[in-house]
């Protein structure tokens, strides 16, 4: 979906910033110049965005920088990620091709993943938005998969409108997959796609390309999962624009990691993110938390006391179910854990 100028911006007013966010980059009015270009967000680093366009059926790139006043419907969040839709005003070169550009409004974001931003408890971190699958890549071994983790994700893909699968990679690693297909069961009864593949050795790489084929997938989990690995075989030898334009984006940064949207060789895209060591929640407070849980969804409404934190209260369904099986134990432990990392 395009980012409309009709459709999102005011043609009547001059952009100007709200008194909620005097001294901040964002504003939720302004009128948008006649020469302005849409483009998609397919790699951010620092104030510098790469955006794709569209020039008359062929694709091209143009550097954008994010300075001044930025239309958007988002306060305290990410102001460009990878996905958006971007609105950006050219800088034609003395050859008359549009190399350059500054970012100047982003569209509605359809879908995304976001956490907590380090440190900074109000704000939302962005990974990547308007894409269709979250594939939340773990691994058989080194290092081992965590569920908690896992349902960290499943959590974040439900808010983000975002239809999560969980890969798991290296099985080449072991003699027996179903052993952890086995300790994976909950989230088959819960409905959720797992694939089981090694990357390394090219085994079960065609589930991959059938669920990423012509959709937009984002790539995410922990370090050392094997990921560059995955997106390698997929991709092939073929040379990546992007990733070219990025890298020579980076240098000078502190940091050589990046978001980064590559097209596949066999139609759709991936977007690739670094690996993270955690994942805090964001837009989930201790009341809702529960609703997230659905193996909890045919108990938590029979509890003596609403609201119920499921804890400690008399009469609570939801622990009755747990002593009685019906509710898996390791589901409930990664219910308390994040419960408690929440704040009031």
């Amino acid at each position: 979906m395009k980012f409309t100028k009709e459709k999102h911006l005011s043609k009547h007013s001059p952009i100007r910033q709200s008194k909620a966010n005097k001294g901040k980059l964002v504003t939720n009015e302004g009128k948008i110049p006649d020469n302005a270009m849409n483009g998609t967000a397919v790699s951010v680093i620092g104030n510098t965005v790469i955006a794709e366009i569209n020039l008359g059926g062929k694709m091209d790139f143009v550097e954008c920088s994010v300075s001044g006043k930025i239309k958007s419907p988002y306060q305290n969040s990410t102001l460009v990620a990878v996905g958006d839709n971007v609105i950006f005003i050219p800088e034609e070169s003395d050859s008359g091709e549009i190399k350059k550009g500054r970012v100047i409004a982003i569209g509605d974001r359809l879908s995304k993943i976001s956490r907590r931003a380090v440190g900074k408890a109000t704000n939302e971190h962005v990974i990547a938005s308007n894409f269709d699958i979250l594939l939340l890549l773990a691994s058989a071994f080194q290092p081992s998969y965590n569920k908690r983790f896992i349902d960290r994700l499943l959590i974040a893909a439900e808010i983000g409108s975002v239809r999560p699968v969980i890969g798991l990679n290296k099985i080449d690693l072991t003699d027996d997959v179903n052993v952890f297909l086995e300790d994976l069961e909950i989230y088959n009864k819960m409905g959720i796609q797992i694939l089981t593949f090694s990357a390394s050795k090219g085994i079960g790489i065609d589930s991959v390309i059938e669920l990423t084929k012509d959709k937009t997938t984002l790539f995410f989990g922990p370090s050392g999962i094997g990921k560059s690995t995955l997106v390698n075989k997929l991709i092939g030898n073929s040379v990546q624009k992007i990733t070219e334009i990025s890298e020579r984006t980076n240098k000078g940064q502190h940091t050589t990691t990046f978001v980064k949207m590559l097209d596949l060789p066999y139609g759709g895209r991936i977007i690739d993110s670094p690996g993270v060591r955690e994942f805090a929640m964001w837009d989930v407070d201790k009341l809702n938390l529960a609703m997230h849980f659905h193996d909890f969804d045919d108990y938590y409404l029979n509890c003596k006391y609403l609201p119920c934190t499921h804890t400690h209260e008399p009469e609570c369904a939801v622990l009755e179910a747990l002593d009685n099986e019906q509710i898996d134990y390791e589901r409930y432990e990664s219910y308390l854990n994040i419960l408690e990392s929440l704040e009031n």
